[in-house]
């Protein structure tokens, strides 16, 4: 997104934007946007930098009206926090480059750790539930500004795929380009379609008080409903138990959201999350000088796609 040389001052210029103290920076992150975390009046902080090139600012303002609209409706997002200038957003402007800056607050509890060993049902149903409420609130959400989250077909990874998946990889582009039609063909209305999270993994909420406190919503666009429920389910159907833990998170999701979709559904949206993160790390490595484990990652994922994707039974 930007070099080294560069980081360092759009970093240290939007912390001050946001009154935080400078030697307390530390990296987290720097894939679609570069994460780090500070600290403010005692609290810890954590600002993203955003390319112009990545999201618009209209599109960042969709996403924080989002979050905010899901927080008054009980959802334990993460909230923005405004900078000294009374912003939610604040762009930084180095020579030629620009990035927006945002802030959020700490998300508070612990991070989930997969143990078979302990009970992991109530964990299951509980991230169905907060699904489920996520999804119900969205079937009535309406922006509250002329701004527009982006649809999944309008996503910049999908559009500019020729730019860095090579011709090559023909396994991947015969089964992109099979599913995304079938995709365009699939049934849409309200009850099923809708604003979502789009990154609803175990990395982006924490537990606490028997709540899940999300936060990362780079990536919600409107999309189908069960999209958000293969991506939380995604990395477990390999599991022996990936099937009960599935049955787990729809009778929490069916607790507010009624499914009637089969698991061949699940599956076709499941392939569908295995093509797109092939894509993020296509963009993100490339295919030239590839570490040992890089290159690994990739023949394992463009055999799982070959095969497709599929629950243990």
């Amino acid at each position: 997104m930007i070099d080294s040389n560069d980081k360092i001052d759009f970093i240290t210029a939007a912390v001050e934007l946001w009154c935080g103290e400078a030697n307390s920076l530390r990296h987290i992150s720097n894939s679609a946007n570069c994460v780090f975390s500070f600290v403010e009046s005692g609290k810890k902080r954590f600002i993203r930098l955003t390319s112009i090139y990545q999201r618009t600012k209209n599109q960042i303002e969709a996403e924080l009206d989002f979050v905010a609209f899901l927080h008054r409706g009980g959802i334990g997002a993460t909230l923005p926090l405004v900078s000294a200038n009374a912003r939610l957003i604040e762009e930084i402007n180095f020579g030629e480059k620009t990035l927006f800056a945002c802030v959020f607050a700490e998300a508070e509890g612990e991070r989930f750790n997969y143990d078979s060993a302990k009970s992991i049902k109530e964990h299951f149903r509980l991230r169905g539930r907060t699904l489920g409420q996520i999804h119900a609130l969205s079937k009535n959400y309406i922006p509250a500004g002329e701004f527009r989250r982006f649809a999944w077909d309008e996503d910049k990874l999908l559009i500019e795929a020729d730019k860095f998946l090579p011709q090559s990889e023909k396994i991947v582009w015969r089964e992109y380009d099979k599913l995304k039609e079938q995709l365009q063909n699939y049934p849409k209305s309200n009850e099923i379609f809708g604003l979502i999270h789009g990154d609803f993994g175990e990395t982006n909420y924490r537990y606490r008080d028997n709540q899940l406190n999300i936060f990362d919503f780079d990536d919600c666009c409107y999309h189908w409903f069960i999209y958000d429920i293969a991506v939380t389910i995604y990395p477990h159907g390999w599991r022996k138990e990936g099937l009960q833990l599935l049955d787990w998170l729809l009778e929490g999701y069916s607790e507010n959201m009624r499914f009637n979709k089969s698991l061949a559904d699940i599956v076709v949206f499941c392939q569908w999350r295995l093509l797109y993160m092939f894509l993020v790390y296509a963009k993100k490595w490339g295919f030239e000088h590839l570490s040992e484990q890089q290159a690994m990652w990739f023949a394992q994922k463009r055999e799982n796609i070959t095969r497709g994707y599929m629950f243990q039974t």
